[in-house]
């Protein structure tokens, strides 16, 4: 299973959907999750209903996070903290293994 993190920004959603036509051509399953999803509400609105009409699971949104920043300054991970960012990451972990563990197949057209 694929887990694109996407950014809210034309690039991002670019390269988004490079990466899903990649998965198309070797049918494997994903799921898609923004991240810095309130720096752009609209793009990230763009990529749910995207997924939605590719039927592509959206497994959530992580906030932009100044105590990521910090996390990652002092050479710890998200997770390890209680922050907003880390809280989305634990909450999109538990859908993408549940999607796994559920069998989801490829994209449909």
């Amino acid at each position: 299973m694929v887990l694109i993190v996407a950014e809210p920004s034309v690039s991002g959603i670019s390269d988004m959907e490079r990466i899903i036509r990649t998965a198309e051509i070797f049918h494997t399953p994903l799921c898609v999750c923004v991240n810095k999803a309130d720096i752009n509400l609209e793009m990230t609105e763009q990529i749910e209903r995207f997924c939605e009409e590719k039927q592509i699971p959206f497994v959530g949104t992580i906030p932009y996070d100044p105590l990521a920043v910090t996390a990652i300054n002092d050479g710890i991970t998200i997770v390890e903290i209680d922050c907003p960012s880390g809280r989305a990451v634990r909450q999109i972990y538990a859908e993408t293994l549940r999607l796994l563990h559920a069998g989801v197949r490829g994209i449909k057209e």
